[in-house]
C-alpha cells in the first residue's frame, strides 16, 4: 500500500509565497536567512510566470500600490492585499488569478540575482 508521505505535496498560494520570497536573494551576513516577506521584484517575477504581467497587470501598477505599503517585504496578508487591489483595478476575479498563481508553480531557472540589504 503506498504512503501518502510519498506522493509530492501540492503548494498552496503561502506556501508558494515563502519560495518566491526567498528565491533570488543573495545572502547578505547572515547565512542561510529565511524571509517572510516578498520583494516587488520576486512579485513581479511570479506575475510574469503566470503570465498576468506585462498583459493584464503591469509593473507601474505593482509598484504603485506595493510602495503604499512603505516596507521592503510585505509579509502574506499584505500580499494578499495587493492582490485584491490588482485584481479589482484589472477587472480579475481574486480567486481566479490566485488559481493562476497556484498554477504557475515554483519560479523557473531564472538566473538573475536580486541583492538584499
Amino acid at each position: 500500500m503506498a504512503d501518502d508521505d510519498d506522493k509530492p505535496k501540492k503548494h498552496t498560494l503561502d506556501t508558494l509565497f515563502a519560495v518566491y520570497a526567498n528565491h533570488q536573494v543573495i545572502p547578505t551576513e547572515i547565512e542561510n536567512e529565511v524571509f517572510d516577506g516578498i520583494l516587488l521584484s520576486q512579485l513581479d517575477a511570479w506575475l510574469e510566470q503566470a503570465k498576468l504581467m506585462p498583459n493584464p497587470i503591469t509593473r507601474t501598477q505593482t509598484g504603485l500600490i506595493y510602495m503604499r505599503y512603505k516596507k521592503w517585504r510585505l509579509e502574506y496578508e499584505d500580499f494578499l492585499e495587493v492582490l485584491q487591489q490588482l485584481a479589482l483595478d484589472n477587472d480579475l476575479g481574486l480567486d481566479e488569478m490566485k488559481q493562476t498563481m497556484l498554477d504557475a508553480g515554483v519560479p523557473s531557472g531564472d538566473t538573475g540575482l536580486v541583492a538584499v540589504k
